[in-house]
């Protein structure tokens, strides 16, 4: 757990969050819904959310991908800054997202720590904590990741 190393194109983490950020942008609410570990909970300024199934996740996000491509968002594409593992279970990621126009353009931001649960399918989000975009992007680039390879 003390391997801390550069991102790279391939780990797993960052195949994960594409694959999340894929769903995303193209509203597959099962493909999300399938990242999740429930129960799970979303926090955020406005408060928290409990979400006890898959059911509940994919209404969450019905209807999302709609309003960002109304907007010209068509790509969620992350940046796994760091990974913090807890134990050899959950770990906590610092992921910076940007959501692209159709020219690659990134024309907004977002930025979330993730604390997924590491299973025999890969990794699964657990709780998600909305953080500000600025303060994401300002992590160092290093990743501490204890999934198999």
């Amino acid at each position: 757990m003390d391997d801390q190393r550069p991102m790279g194109d391939r780990d797993p983490l960052t195949t994960f969050f594409v694959r999340y950020g894929d769903a995303l942008a193209s509203g597959n609410l099962p493909g999300i819904s399938s990242c999740y570990d429930v129960p799970a909970l979303v926090v955020h300024d406005r408060g928290a959310m409990a979400i006890d199934s898959r059911r509940q996740v994919e209404d969450a996000f019905d209807g999302a991908a709609e309003v960002h491509r109304a907007a010209g968002l068509v790509a969620a594409r992350p940046t796994v800054l760091t990974v913090e593992p807890l134990t050899d279970v959950p770990a906590i990621a610092n992921v910076y997202w940007d959501y692209c126009d159709a020219e690659g353009r990134s024309r907004e931001q977002d930025g979330y720590r993730y604390l997924l649960r590491y299973t025999a399918g890969g990794p699964l989000i657990q709780v998600v904590v909305e953080t500000p975009p600025a303060r994401s992007a300002s992590a160092p680039q290093v990743i501490n990741d204890p999934s198999p390879s």
